[in-house]
């Protein structure tokens, strides 16, 4: 598996590059934003780490050309940051973030999250394959697709969260209150038409073996 590190601070990334090296990965470096646009049009990587904050170019920039390259858009991107991200941008970026870790990061914490992010697209590849071997229409695979990975991100975030508020509880009238509300309640939503469109394809593979 091949891992793209950016960060400006070069003692971050050969830390990073050590303990993903250490594990068997493939690692590819980037010192800035620019440089890993670059990279990314000439190799592909199977997940990006993305440092957020870089001179002229930061994290949330290269994120958003990443999303807006059709090449590039699915690579799975986590972000490392110096400090927590607030509900607030957890809920605006969620759709393009597949996950974040606060440095300094452990080996354990990086590799636990990347082995989480591998196993949930290894089995969405494989539920996907077998749709199409059954004749599911593109449309209804893409739509399924979509919604799996939000659905997934989506917890993700929301039980880092979680895990931030239970430290330091809010009051459930705090802006942030809302903002988790507001992620519980899509949450809710993208889970049970996930379960429909899950359903209706299962049928379509139970019924083609």
């Amino acid at each position: 598996m091949k891992v793209m590190v950016v960060d400006d601070e070069p003692d971050i990334v050969y830390l990073v590059s050590m303990m993903l090296d250490l594990r068997g990965y493939e690692v590819v470096t980037a010192h800035s934003g620019s440089e890993c646009l670059e990279k990314l049009q000439e190799e592909l990587p199977d997940l990006v780490l993305l440092d957020l904050m870089m001179p002229i170019m930061d994290g949330w920039e290269v994120l958003d050309r990443i999303r807006a390259d059709e090449r590039l858009k699915s690579i799975p991107v986590v972000i490392l940051t110096a400090k927590q991200l607030t509900a607030d941008v957890v809920h605006k970026k969620a759709e393009y973030i597949t996950e974040y870790l606060v440095k300094p990061i452990t080996q354990e914490g990086l590799i636990s999250v990347i082995e989480d992010i591998v196993s949930a697209s290894r089995k969405l590849d494989s539920f996907v394959s077998a749709a199409r071997s059954a004749g599911v229409d593109q449309e209804t695979i893409d739509r399924y697709v979509k919604l799996d990975r939000e659905t997934g991100t989506y917890k993700r975030l929301c039980a880092s969260l979680d895990q931030i508020y239970t430290k330091k509880p809010i009051g459930a009238d705090a802006p942030a209150g809302h903002v988790l509300k507001s992620i519980r309640r899509l949450i809710d939503l993208r889970e049970r038409d996930l379960a429909e469109l899950h359903a209706r394809i299962s049928d379509a593979i139970d019924l083609d073996g």
